[in-house]
């Protein structure tokens, strides 16, 4: 816990909770649950980065930022379903802290007092609007039904570069006065907040983009985002495919992900011509069952990352051979794919590669002989896997090699391998 005296330090500049720098003290710690009283005597205080709302008699209310005008940079304020009286969030005076440029406030998930914290929401994140000057805001779970005006409003936030809003389940509906979102906003993510949908025009400005089916079941709001370049699709869990049309133009994408589709059998066409991608991560797509298509073109592809696709069958030679400039390919949790199946001979590029939570695969493809850039291999709770081919050791430019929880004859096998000159190896068992 903080200091009771920290109030007599009245020319104190600097408070980060959370930083090794300073005080340890995790925000996410469950210990840390209030903060002391006097708090906001801290006239001189510029950097608080963690402010705790708590209803314990002994700790300090929100209204105590209310002195605090010389805040500067990043502020997450933690607990606001503890702020039961509006006026004291109006009190904390957010608007007057006009150096303060990040903005995180965060709700519980899933929180126990849910009516309390529904009947006040509204009117307590009204009252917390910040100075016009801050450029990110990030709010977490609130549970409201309607978001008050000033979120990702262009009037009253007309420097936002960056809007955050998750875990909001309850949420329908933007104030009309959000319709309108900043012209300068480059980030905009939502992330369950199924309810939510997205406002009708979308500034040209945005570069990185997370929506998901509720936000924007047909994706049309990402076809005119022509200087997109980052976009995260999520929760489309009740389709076997994406819409593709709205795809097609976005010439400069170059990180694609696709989260949480859990009936998704098959990627869009249309990825073939997005040939300007070159991160690409698919994670928890439960029905996929082969990437033979959507890789062709992907010429540009430098990071592939296959997670939590339980159905995944195969990654065939078409799917792959055009992967020439892939530097790092991670396959995890997939318990049907063939490993011996996934062509390797034409990743020339490839520098990293980790397979891991894989039992079918009881021995490594010969074809990753061919990758002759390939520095680092991680291999991870395979248990199948028994043994590890001799030309392992003659890859010219391997130099990291760990094996961890898989079968205990391999880990004997690999007892000697430490002993080649620049070769690290990390063996454990961990049965």
């Amino acid at each position: 816990m903080l200091p009771k005296n920290l109030s007599k330090m009245r020319k104190l500049r600097k408070l980060v909770i959370g930083s090794d720098n300073y005080i340890e003290i995790s925000i996410e710690d469950p210990w840390l649950t209030h903060m002391p009283l006097g708090i906001g005597e801290l006239t001189c205080l510029k950097q608080l980065s963690t402010f705790v709302v708590s209803q314990l008699s002994d700790s300090a209310g929100i209204q105590e930022l209310e002195k605090l005008d010389h805040l500067e940079g990043e502020l997450t304020i933690n607990g606001i379903q503890n702020v039961l009286d509006p006026r004291d969030a109006y009190k904390a005076n957010l608007r007057s802290k006009e150096s303060l440029l990040k903005l995180h406030l965060r709700w519980p998930v899933g929180g126990s007092d849910v009516g309390i914290e529904c009947n006040n929401s509204k009117e307590v994140l009204e009252a917390l609007q910040p100075h016009s000057n801050v450029k990110q805001l990030r709010i977490y779970g609130y549970p409201g039904v309607m978001l008050p005006g000033w979120v990702g409003s262009s009037t009253a936030l007309p420097k936002l570069t960056y809007l955050g809003l998750y875990n909001m389940p309850n949420v329908e509906g933007w104030s009309s006065e959000c319709l309108l979102l900043p012209s300068c906003l480059r980030g905009l993510y939502l992330y369950n907040c199924p309810k939510l949908k997205l406002p009708a025009s979308l500034p040209s400005s945005i570069t990185a983009l997370s929506v998901g089916k509720g936000n924007d079941p047909s994706l049309e709001s990402v076809e005119n985002l022509h200087n997109l370049s980052d976009l995260r699709i999520t929760g489309f869990d009740e389709v076997e495919t994406l819409p593709e049309a709205p795809l097609r133009n976005l010439t400069r994408l170059q990180v694609l992900q696709i989260y949480d589709c859990d009936k998704l059998k098959r990627l869009p066409t249309d990825l073939e011509n997005l040939s300007t991608v070159t991160r690409l991560y698919i994670f928890n797509c439960g029905g996929l069952e082969s990437l033979t298509e959507g890789l062709r073109n992907l010429t540009s592809l430098k990071a592939l990352v296959v997670d939590d696709c339980q159905s995944l069958k195969s990654l065939s030679e078409s799917s792959l051979q055009h992967l020439t400039a892939l530097g790092k390919l991670e396959i995890l949790n997939c318990p049907e794919l063939e490993v011996m199946s996934v062509d390797f001979q034409h990743l020339i590029s490839l520098e990293e590669l980790e397979l891991g939570w894989l039992p079918q695969l009881t021995s490594l493809p010969e074809e990753i002989k061919h990758a002759r850039r390939l520095q680092t291999l991680d291999i991870r709770v395979c248990r199948n896997l028994r043994n590890l081919p001799e030309w392992l050791l003659e890859l010219p430019a391997l130099t990291s090699l760990r094996v961890l929880q898989c079968h205990p004859e391999l880990h004997r096998r690999c007892e000697d391998w430490n002993r080649i000159p620049l070769l690290r190896v990390e063996n454990r068992v961990e049965l």
